[in-house]
């Protein structure tokens, strides 16, 4: 993109500095991840206790941090990776295991750990069904997608750690599934024509992406209204509007091309399991779906 915006302005003024940056600059992509939870004021409170300044600016962030770097540089570079960055032919790997591996995990504990009545990510991990299932979804991942090698225990954040930094909301550090649009990159598989859309080995996918349609349901197990965070909440509120409870409603999101995409929903092994995880979520609820996968997945 950053070419592209350069190379473009270039053209308008220069036709021949085009040309030049072109043949002569490289543009390498990269890929930054930290979790960095939502700032409260305990947080600031914390920030000016440990440093004497109550800064308004502030953050507080996981100590988990990874950079990869595509290492493309025309006249050479720095030593990066001496400071921890890995360099790499292609950052795209890396940016898809994050999406599915870790931000889809923090999904599936973030969702069903709202509904099941848990406030923060690390009692979800408290929970013994719920902490054993992330690193299984993860393994999920990694088994539709063998190319992302990473391993879940490395790269993951701390998500049970109490004492960290700020503790996560279960619901508000996760932006919405639509905001790491399309879903299919996320809390599913890739794409209909991938394999793992037809895989017998995708349980968890579909639960988490049942948990998210549950949420953005509006309603949570104790009939209570959720103040639903998501980008594409208006989208999402007429598509919830024009459905009722059950087959009716995972039809209409899963109809949502702005999250799934247009052939994702055709893969019928994938819609039949997400429905089946929606239908325990509404006959069991959350926190015994989660129990009930688990034992099935022993």
């Amino acid at each position: 993109m950053t070419r592209q915006v350069v190379t473009a302005y270039a053209r308008e003024v220069d036709a021949e500095l085009a040309i030049w940056i072109e043949q002569n600059v490289t543009f390498p992509s990269t890929m930054v991840d930290r979790i960095v939870p939502a700032v409260t004021p305990e947080t600031l409170d914390k920030i000016e206790q440990l440093t004497g300044v109550r800064d308004p600016a502030g953050v507080a962030c996981e100590p988990f941090r990874q950079w990869v770097i595509e290492d493309t540089f025309v006249a050479g570079r720095p030593l990066w990776e001496n400071a921890g960055a890995t360099l790499v032919a292609d950052v795209v790997p890396f940016e898809e295991m994050k999406l599915r591996m870790l931000n889809g995990s923090h999904s599936f504990l973030a969702y069903l750990g709202y509904l099941a009545g848990y406030q923060h990510i690390n009692d979800c991990m408290a929970d013994d069904n719920a902490s054993e299932r992330s690193p299984a979804y993860a393994a999920e991942v990694s088994g539709c997608h063998p190319s992302q090698s990473a391993r879940y225990d490395d790269a993951a954040p701390d998500y049970g750690n109490a004492q960290s930094t700020d503790r996560h909301n279960a619901v508000n550090l996760p932006p919405g599934l639509s905001a790491w649009a399309p879903a299919r990159v996320t809390l599913t598989p890739a794409r209909s024509d991938d394999s793992c859309a037809n895989h017998s080995d995708f349980d968890l996918l579909a639960l988490g992406v049942a948990g998210w349609m549950r949420y953005v349901g509006g309603v949570d197990e104790q009939g209570k209204a959720i103040d639903v965070s998501d980008p594409l909440l208006p989208v999402i509120q007429r598509a919830v509007a024009n459905s009722e409870e059950g087959a009716s409603r995972v039809k209409a999101l899963l109809g949502m091309a702005e999250i799934f995409g247009n052939d994702l929903p055709q893969a019928a092994r994938f819609t039949q399991k997400v429905q089946e995880a929606y239908d325990s979520l509404l006959t069991y609820g959350a926190k015994a779906s989660v129990a009930k996968y688990a034992e099935r997945l022993k």
